[in-house]
Parts: C-alpha cells; sequence; structure tokens
C-alpha cells in the first residue's frame, strides 16, 4: 500500500519516466544492422548519446561501460531526488551504492598492487555512500582504514588484512557487503513477505548472488572461501551447490536439478557454447534479473516496488546495448544476439 501524497506522486511519475527507455525490440533489432554509422545514428536518438562522439567509440569498451553507467546515474539520481522523505528513499540509494563499491574495490586493488593514483581508472559516478574521492587519495591501507567511516567496510578490509590477503575473498566480501546492505534496508520496510517490494528485493538479490557464485565458479575459485564468505545467507540452495562443486560447468550440471534455475541454467551453458565469452553470463543473469522483476512489479504497478523495477529495467536496457556492441566486437552471429536478447518465450 502506498502511504501519501508524495509515494503516489512517486509511483505516478516513475510510470512516466518508463515510458521514455528503450522498448528491448527496438534494442534487438540494432543487432542485423551491418553499418557502424547506421547503428551510431540510431543510439544518437536516445539518451545514451552524448557519451559517444562518433561511430568508432561504439568499438571502445571502457567508453561503452562507462555511457552506461552515466546514463543509469542520471536516471536514479531523478528518482533519488522525488524520493525523498518516502519509505524507498535509502532503499534507493542502497540499490545504487554498488557503484561506490566497485570504486572501493579499484581504490583497494590499486593500494594492493601497487598502481600510481593517476592510473587509477574509477567509475565516472558518486552517489555518497563511501567517500570515494577521499578514499582515492588513501596511499596506503592504513590510511584507507582510518579513511573509511563505515565501520562494516572498515572491519571486512581489517579481517582481510589479518588474514591470508585472497584478493579472490575480498572481491566476495565487498559482494557480501552489498547483499547485506539491500536485505538489511528491504528489513528497514517492515513489509510482509508477500508484499510485491519484498518479493522484487529478495529476487533482486538472489540474482546478484547467483550470478556472483557463476563468475566465481568460472574463475574456478576454491568452494571453501565462497563458503565463508556468504554464510548465513538465506540463499542456501545455491550455496549449498557451490558447496559441491569447484567448476562452472559442475555447477550448471547441478543448477539445472533445481526447478528455479533450470533454465537460466540451459540459457548460461548455451550461450556460453555460442558466443564463447564469460560477459554472456553476467548479460543471461540480467536478462533474469529483468524478467523477474517485471513480473513481480505486474502484481503491484501501483506499490513503490515499480520504482525499484524502472532502476532494474533501465540496466538491462545498458546491459541489452553492451551485448548488441561487445557481440558484434566478438563476431558473433547476430541471430545468436538476437536470442539472447529475447525473452525465453520468444
Amino acid at each position: 500500500m502506498l502511504r501519501g501524497a508524495k509515494e503516489k506522486y512517486l509511483v505516478v511519475r516513475t510510470h512516466g519516466l518508463t515510458s521514455h527507455l528503450i522498448d528491448p525490440s527496438e534494442i534487438r533489432s540494432w543487432v542485423f544492422i551491418e553499418d557502424e554509422k547506421a547503428l551510431f545514428d540510431k543510439i544518437s536518438a536516445t539518451e545514451y548519446a552524448g557519451f559517444f562522439e562518433g561511430s568508432e567509440d561504439l568499438l571502445d569498451v571502457v567508453k561503452i561501460e562507462e555511457a552506461s553507467i552515466r546514463v543509469n546515474s542520471i536516471r536514479a539520481r531523478r528518482i533519488m531526488s522525488l524520493s525523498r522523505g518516502t519509505r524507498i528513499e535509502d532503499l534507493v540509494l542502497a540499490f545504487m551504492s554498488k557503484y561506490d563499491i566497485e570504486n572501493l574495490r579499484r581504490i583497494i586493488f590499486s593500494l594492493l598492487y601497487g598502481r600510481k593514483e593517476q592510473e587509477l581508472r574509477l567509475l565516472p559516478v558518486r552517489f555518497g555512500t563511501l567517500d570515494i574521492d577521499k578514499l582515492s587519495k588513501a596511499q596506503s591501507f592504513e590510511n584507507l582504514l582510518d579513511m573509511i567511516e563505515d565501520r562494516k567496510v572498515s572491519n571486512i578490509i581489517s579481517s582481510w588484512l589479518s588474514s591470508e590477503r585472497d584478493v579472490a575473498e575480498l572481491d566476495l566480501l565487498m559482494d557480501r557487503y552489498y547483499l547485506d546492505k539491500m536485505l538489511g534496508h528491504l528489513k528497514e520496510l517492515k513489509v510482509g513477505k508477500q508484499s510485491p517490494v519484498y518479493q522484487l528485493v529478495y529476487s533482486y538479490t538472489e540474482n546478484f548472488f547467483l550470478r556472483t557464485i557463476l563468475k566465481s565458479k568460472y574463475l574456478q575459485i576454491n568452494k571453501n572461501i565462497i563458503s565463508r564468505a556468504f554464510a548465513k545467507l538465506p540463499f542456501k540452495r545455491i550455496l549449498s551447490i557451490s558447496e559441491k562443486v569447484e567448476d562452472l560447468n559442475s555447477f550448471l550440471d547441478e543448477l539445472v536439478n533445481l526447478a528455479p534455475y533450470r533454465s537460466v541454467s540451459i540459457e548460461i551453458r548455451d550461450a556460453i557454447k555460442d558466443v564463447g565469452e564469460p560477459w554472456v553470463i553476467e548479460h543471461v543473469i540480467g536478462k533474469k534479473t529483468y524478467l523477474d522483476a517485471l513480473r513481480i512489479s505486474l502484481k503491484g504497478s501501483m506499490t513503490i516496488a515499480y520504482i525499484l523495477m524502472y532502476l532494474i529495467t533501465s540496466e538491462w536496457e545498458s546491459q541489452s546495448i553492451k551485448t548488441v556492441l561487445l557481440g558484434r566486437m566478438s563476431g558473433v552471429n547476430p541471430e545468436i544476439l538476437y536470442n539472447l536478447l529475447s525473452p525465453p518465450t520468444q
């Protein structure tokens, strides 16, 4: 149920913003455009236009990633401005905090590998959940810990520094921090488990966790490290499979036996076979996240769940465009790309 005129206004405005997103069928049609200039003209008619100077930028992975992040940042800030004083304000900020967390991850790795500050490539957005501009000036881990105000983050890094300093484990612990942040805000909303916003946040975090596990299995990260990082999370079926196997193929073999994950397991296996690139994992999970959010939000199109659905849909739009561009760069057959972008029912 909506509380007050401001929440109702926010949901109605979000419906309006959703109407400005690119139709998924339009993006799918781009895979058949052979001429780079013609594809650039298509993208130039969208909100991504200002972040590509010419058709050559469509072959630059960094520019593609930055354009996606900037567009999603602009949209999220619009929602943040509208949501001030409502129940969902902190949840929206928590949702977008993954970009600050990724920047912190990059700062940590720069210290770990001794890179110079000018070589530190940060994401071009800040959401204020962590003071990234200040943290980026740290010259040592001790210096970094002194600067971090969030005790949970500093405890994670301190514990890691006093252990074997396995880089993979720290990487996973940053993801765990994000998952805890999202699930913690869900508790603060004090909504029932059958409410659309509860189901949507739970679904989103479960898919985020699944993507993390899939990428970990692809990289063959030790299963004991994964278990330590994600102990006591509610997604026990996924974690129990992870604890049995080390590699991605074995994980998918087990995952296919669980009804909720059967189709995504088959799709990932087929996508890796057809494309041969690890980015298809993020793509397939991104599609699942979007379709799950769409299904849940239909139950409550006039609830605050719709606001998160908008942000997830925006990210799926960006992921779809990246898939078109990365697929072209990798020489993937347009028909394969089209199928990757299509919902499972098509």
